[in-house]
C-alpha cells in the first residue's frame, strides 16, 4: 500500500469545508477514511499471497452461486460503503460521504450514508495493534460500530435484530485514517475511551461460542487456517487487541 500523498492530506484539510457544503450544516471534524480489508490483515497476519488469492477467488463463487448469503458477508465486512469514503461528524449526524475528486483536489459528493450522532460508538485502535491490521505506519485505526442495515435480505435482517437484543451498538468495522490534524479531530469527537466489546449475536451462534471454537482449532495442523479464524474475530470484535496478539503468538510458536 502506498504511502499518503502531499495531495492525500491536503484533501484531508479540505474535508470539512467540502463537507459542510454537501449536509449544509456545520460539521466539526471530516477526513477522507479507507477499509481495512480482510486481505489486508490476512497478510499481516503471515498468510501468503498465493493463500489470499484463493480465499478471494472462493468469496467471489460464493456471491455468485449464493448471493443471499454472499451479501449478507459482504455487508458485514464493509457496512456497505466502498473502499474509501469522507467521514465527516456534525453537531447531531455522523456521515460517509463520496471520496470524489476533481484532479487532486477533494470537491463535494454524494451522501452515502448517515447516522444520528446520539448512541453512535467508536474506538480508537491501540497503536501496537495497527502493524497487525497491516495498516501502515502513516495511518492509524478507528473502528466504528455501525448498525446492520437488513433490507430485504433475511439473513441480515435476523442478525440485525440479535445484535440489537444484544444491546449492541452495531458492528465493528474498521476504517484507517491519516495521522494528522483532520483525522485526530474526527478521533477526538467521535472515539470514546471504554475498550469494552458489545456481545454481538451472529444468526443463532455467539461471540462467545465462536471464541470457544476458535480455541478449539488451535488443535488443527494449518496455522494459516487458525489465522484466518482468529482475525475474523478480531475483526468482529470478539477479541480484544491484547487478546488476538496473544492467540497469534500461540499459533506461531512465538509466545
Amino acid at each position: 500500500m502506498k504511502p499518503l500523498s502531499q495531495d492525500d492530506l491536503r484533501m484531508n484539510q479540505q474535508a470539512s469545508t467540502v463537507a459542510a457544503s454537501v449536509v449544509s450544516e456545520a460539521v466539526v471534524a471530516a477526513t477522507r477514511c479507507e477499509q481495512v480489508t480482510q486481505d489486508m490483515r490476512m497478510g499481516a497476519a503471515g498468510v501468503g499471497g498465493f493463500s489470499r488469492g484463493m480465499m478471494r477467488g472462493m468469496k467471489s463463487m460464493n456471491r455468485a452461486m449464493m448471493p443471499s448469503v454472499g451479501n449478507v458477508g459482504k455487508e458485514l465486512e464493509t457496512a456497505g460503503l466502498p473502499n474509501s469514503f469522507v467521514l465527516a461528524v456534525s453537531e447531531s449526524k455522523v456521515y460517509a460521504l463520496e471520496d470524489k475528486h476533481n484532479g487532486a483536489d477533494l470537491v463535494a459528493g454524494k451522501v452515502l450514508k448517515s447516522w444520528d450522532r446520539d448512541g453512535f460508538t467508536a474506538r480508537r485502535g491501540a497503536e501496537q495493534m495497527n502493524a497487525m491490521s497491516g495498516v501502515p505506519d502513516d495511518r492509524q485505526v478507528l473502528t466504528l460500530f455501525l448498525p446492520i442495515e437488513g433490507g430485504k435480505n433475511r439473513y441480515l435482517k435476523a442478525a440485525a435484530r440479535n445484535t440489537a437484543a444484544a444491546g449492541s451498538p452495531g458492528m465493528p468495522h474498521k476504517v484507517m485514517v491519516a495521522k494528522d490534524a483532520p483525522s485526530q479531530a474526527v478521533i477526538d469527537t467521535l472515539a470514546t475511551a471504554s475498550s469494552a466489546v458489545p456481545n454481538i449475536m451472529i444468526g443463532d451462534q455467539s461471540m462467545q461460542d465462536m471464541m470457544a471454537q476458535a480455541a478449539g482449532a488451535a488443535q488443527a495442523a494449518d496455522p494459516t487456517e487458525q489465522l484466518t479464524k482468529l482475525a475474523d474475530l478480531h475483526d468482529r470484535g470478539a477479541l480484544t487487541d491484547e487478546e488476538f496478539a496473544a492467540q497469534k503468538a500461540k499459533i506461531l510458536g512465538t509466545s
